[in-house]
Parts: C-alpha cells; sequence; structure tokens
C-alpha cells in the first residue's frame, strides 16, 4: 500500500473543482473551446501533448477528471506569493527548461507512486511560429522506463488565438482532444527509436490543420509579428521589422504584409504561412551575419533576475541594458557591469512572451525581462546561432547554414 503522498494532496482535487465550476464557463466562451471528457480512469497515467500557448494547462485541467501534476519550468517556482499559489494548489513538478533534469525522472516516479497523473510537453517550449518544437530521442527512453499506460493529447486552434508573439487575442475556435493511448504491454514490445518517432507523429499538429473556414477575428492582429519576423522578407534588412494594426513593416524599406484572419501574411501578391517566414527569417539572419562577418551588436534596455539551481528563490529584478555580440554579452548599470563569454552558455529558452532565461555552465540562471516592443527571439536566435558556432570551431566562429545549425 503507497503511503499518503508528499506531492499529490485531496486539496488538489477540491481545488480543480472548484476552479472547472468558478472559471470554465469564461475560459470555454472566451477562447471558443470545445473538447469531450477524459477519464483517467485505470490510471496513473503519462499525458503528452503538443505545446502551443501558456493556456494550454488550463484547458487540458478543464477536460480531465482528475488533478494533473504539469512538469514545468522552475522560473515559474521560485518567485513570491503567484509560486506559492501554483505550489500549493496544483504542485507542479520543476524542471529546469531547455536543460537535461537528471532529477527529473525521480520526481515523477514519486508523482506517479503517488497515484498521480503525470502531464509532460515533450516540446518543452511552446511553438513560437507554429511549427513543432524538436522533439528529442530521449522521449521514447523515459515512455519505456516510466512503465505507465501513455494518452496522446491534441490541441488545436490555439496558438492562432493567441500566438506567443501576439499583444492581442484572435477569437476563433480551440478544441482538445485525446487521438490515441498506449497500454503498457503495446510500449513493453516497442522499440525506443519507434516510441520517439510515434510521440513526434501524434503531436505533430501543424497550425494550418485547422479548417480553413475557421476565422481568428480581432483587433490589431499583427502587433507584435514583428518579434517572429524580426528581419525583413523583401529588402533583409537586419532587426529592421516594425508592426502595426493588421500589417507588419520594414523601417528600411516600403515592404508591408498584411496578417489576415486565417493566420496568413500577404505581400508581393502571396500569402505565406508564419511557419514559412519563420524559416525564411532565419535564413535571411544567417546570410546577414555573414555579410556583417559576424559583428552585428544587440542592444536593449532589460530587467534581470539572479538565481542559482541550489537556491530557492531567484533574485528581485533589477534595471540593466544587455549588450550581445558575438562572443559575449554585457549586462550594464549604473552600479556594475558583469560581462558573460558566450562559450560559458549551457542553454536559453524564451518564458512566456517577453523573458529570456540564460544557463550558464557554473549553475547560473538569469531571467532577463525585454520591454513589450523588443523580441526576445530575437535574442533567443542570436545566442543560439553564435554558441552554435563556437560548438562546431572551437573558439573560432564559422560560417554555417540554417541546416548546419539545427535552425
Amino acid at each position: 500500500m503507497i503511503k499518503k503522498g508528499k506531492h499529490t494532496k485531496p486539496r488538489h482535487a477540491i481545488f480543480l473543482k472548484l476552479v472547472k465550476f468558478l472559471f470554465g464557463p469564461f475560459f470555454k466562451y472566451y477562447y471558443r473551446f470545445s473538447s469531450k471528457k477524459i477519464s483517467l480512469k485505470g490510471g496513473p497515467y503519462l499525458i503528452l501533448s503538443n505545446h502551443t500557448s501558456e493556456f494550454d494547462t488550463i484547458f487540458m485541467g478543464l477536460t480531465f477528471d482528475k488533478p494533473l501534476y504539469f512538469v514545468a519550468s522552475d522560473q515559474l517556482l521560485n518567485s513570491g506569493f503567484g509560486s506559492w499559489f501554483l505550489r500549493y494548489f496544483f504542485n507542479p513538478i520543476p524542471k529546469s527548461k531547455s536543460m537535461a533534469d537528471l532529477t527529473l525522472v525521480k520526481r515523477m516516479l514519486k508523482v506517479i507512486e503517488e497515484k498521480g497523473n503525470v502531464v509532460l510537453y515533450p516540446e518543452g517550449n511552446s511553438t513560437m511560429s507554429g511549427d513543432q518544437v524538436f522533439i528529442g530521442d530521449s522521449m521514447g527512453k523515459l515512455v519505456k522506463f516510466l512503465k505507465i499506460p501513455v494518452i496522446f493529447v491534441n490541441v488545436k486552434g490555439l496558438y492562432l488565438s493567441s500566438p506567443r508573439w501576439s499583444y492581442y487575442r484572435k477569437f476563433g475556435k480551440t478544441t482538445l482532444e485525446e487521438v490515441g493511448r498506449l497500454s503498457v504491454d503495446e510500449i513493453a514490445k516497442m522499440e525506443i527509436s519507434d516510441l520517439s518517432n510515434l510521440v513526434r507523429e501524434k503531436l505533430n499538429i501543424h497550425l494550418y490543420q485547422v479548417p480553413q473556414t475557421t476565422l481568428f477575428k480581432g483587433k490589431k492582429r499583427a502587433e507584435g509579428l514583428h518579434k517572429l519576423v524580426f528581419n525583413c522578407p523583401s529588402c533583409h534588412g537586419l532587426m529592421t521589422t516594425f508592426s502595426k494594426g493588421n500589417d507588419l513593416f520594414c523601417s528600411s524599406c516600403d515592404f508591408k504584409g498584411h496578417y489576415d484572419e486565417y493566420g496568413y501574411v500577404h505581400f508581393n501578391h502571396t500569402k505565406h504561412d508564419l511557419i514559412q517566414l519563420d524559416q525564411r527569417n532565419k535564413a535571411i539572419y544567417l546570410n546577414g551575419l555573414e555579410k556583417t562577418n559576424n559583428r552585428l551588436h544587440l542592444a536593449s534596455i532589460c530587467d534581470v533576475s539572479f538565481w542559482r539551481i541550489e537556491q530557492k528563490r531567484r533574485s528581485l529584478f533589477e534595471s540593466f541594458t544587455i549588450t550581445l555580440n558575438a562572443q559575449e554579452f554585457s549586462l550594464t548599470s549604473n552600479e556594475k557591469s558583469i560581462t558573460y563569454s558566450l562559450s560559458d552558455v549551457l542553454s536559453s529558452a524564451i518564458q512566456v512572451r517577453t523573458k529570456l532565461l540564460i544557463y550558464l555552465k557554473d549553475g547560473t540562471i538569469l531571467l532577463i525581462r525585454f520591454p513589450k516592443n523588443i523580441s526576445p527571439y530575437a535574442y533567443l536566435i542570436t545566442i543560439q546561432i553564435y554558441t552554435k558556432m563556437f560548438n562546431k570551431g572551437g573558439n573560432q566562429l564559422v560560417n554555417l547554414n540554417s541546416s548546419a545549425l539545427g535552425l
């Protein structure tokens, strides 16, 4: 018999029922959300879902009939009252974002031992462009190791309703549905590589699979789009785009792209989806960096919070100016100046919409919060390009295309 759990608590089920009763109708109406109830009888289960928005977790909670224990970024759980509230009523399973966390499996096993149902987003980070984020081969190993049945879930429509780059909501249909299950016996018979491929297949939900009869209406639809497409698709100017109303513009040429209610950008008498534009944007950026001999510098005001893995709570935000070049990035204020080599960067990721996480090899974690008009995605891509170039070429920068960099 399993002893009373330290992770799963009776209050989690009570609070979930209260949230569904009080707030469920609002979220269903506001996000045009619909789904069939999914039973977790016979669990515990590992629930795997595509990750389109920070609101995915809300709709998962509304759909399943028992409390869910989400694997969540540890940065959400170390910042005051909001973090206490999450831990007390939902108790997510903390994980260091975009890093291999050796303690994560132990935490998941603890929940499973207490009959808790674990939700994991294999992509790790919610999609910026609507395309599937890379899912590694380790996912098959995890499924094999946990030895519990798996439920696959698809969220559709939520990305176009609330893109990660946008300032304003778009109103369109959102759905969540179960698309398959794997029993323990079926998992035991499958190879790890086949399990990993199955996870990718089940969760590869192209944002444009939503029927073209579905409109995503809203005011100022394109505002924030420059955070995704930060280079001009026409003149290939670097960091020259800006957005206003329903349109994307370039400050260096007469480019104008119109963002429609189906999630396409129209220019040159052709419609372009966001996934295509994201790929094109990265290719333009790599080519532009090569032309500048990797001398492009990014600079912006920002707020920074510092943290180390062994600390329970991160520091308060401090105001800095961040400057990023091909070798390093610096944080400068009136009181201090700190410089980090890009060779010391272990990993990086975007948190929510305006923040950038940087993990350093010495255990330091930086949470950088940018102004609303600045693209954390541009900083993320720049750091990824330069750190991958260092990794490929030792201490020297090398010229690589987007395919070689894995971008």
